[in-house]
Formats: structure tokens, sequence, C-alpha cells
């Protein structure tokens, strides 16, 4: 027979209805998942930008170091909507990273010093925040060891 009988059209026509919002479904998921990870890698890429730029010991002798680092993340986070969400910075005076370290402070030559970066991601996709919530935390993490910008102790 040519052209098929007409309930052979109608058995395609429901398994295209039953297959389609699965398709549907897996590429906006590929999307989602996709402008995610781009995101996670810019947070990432900020994070390693500003412990770099921290370990050069720039703006330490005019007092702007810790202004200088968030403007570094800054830059390479201003191609995601809303930029960073939080930008920490925690040194050490030694290269061990033992105990709390001290907060909002770039630390000392031949110290260590540690950069993160916090990103609300927003999903693209509305259906998407039913899985994932309203936002998802991305976070970056990087740390230096400070240049011999002055004698070390």
């Amino acid at each position: 027979m040519r052209g098929g009988n007409g309930t052979t059209r109608g058995m395609t026509a429901v398994e295209f209805a039953m297959i389609f919002p699965l398709l549907v479904v897996l590429v906006l998921g590929l999307l989602e998942a996709g402008n995610m990870l781009s995101d996670w890698l810019t947070v990432r890429k900020a994070a390693e930008a500003g412990a770099r730029f921290a370990s050069t010991g720039q703006g330490d002798e005019e007092g702007l170091r810790l202004a200088l680092i968030r403007a570094e993340v800054g830059r390479v986070m201003s191609r995601l909507p809303g930029g960073a969400d939080e930008v920490q910075v925690v040194s050490w005076p030694t290269t061990a990273a033992s105990g709390a370290g001290t907060e909002n402070d770039a630390g000392c030559p031949c110290g260590l010093v540690e950069v993160r970066v916090d990103y609300a991601y927003r999903p693209l996709t509305p259906f998407l925040e039913g899985v994932i919530g309203e936002t998802l935390l991305l976070t970056g993490t990087d740390r230096k060891v400070n240049e011999p910008w002055q004698r070390c102790e």
C-alpha cells in the first residue's frame, strides 16, 4: 500500500507527541548545563586572576591592594550579569594555610593569599528553577604564594 493507512499515521503522531516533550527537556537541559558550566568557569577564572594579581604585591605601598584585587576580579566577572556577589580575600603569614587566616588582607611577602569568588547563578529556563532552585551558588577559589616584593621574614 502506498502511503500507509490512517492507523499507521495516527500511531506515528501519537509516538511523536509522547517523545517531543522529552526531546525539548533534553535540549533545554543541555543548554542550561552548558551555560552554567560557562559561568562556573568564569567564576573560577576570576578567582585565579584575583589570586595571581594579589601575589604580585601591587598597590601595597599605596594601601590600595585589596581594592585592586577586587577590581581585577570584577574585570573578569563583568561578562556575567550582576558580576560577583562576594569576593573574599584571606591571607596567612606563611605558605602553610593553618588556622582561619586573616580576612580582608592580601598578606605579606612570601605569605599565602586566597581569593574566593561567589556568584548566584540564575537558570535561563524557568521550569528548571523547580529542579535546581531559584539560584545556585557557584564558587571559585585559588591560592598563591605572594612574591617577595619586600624582604621575606
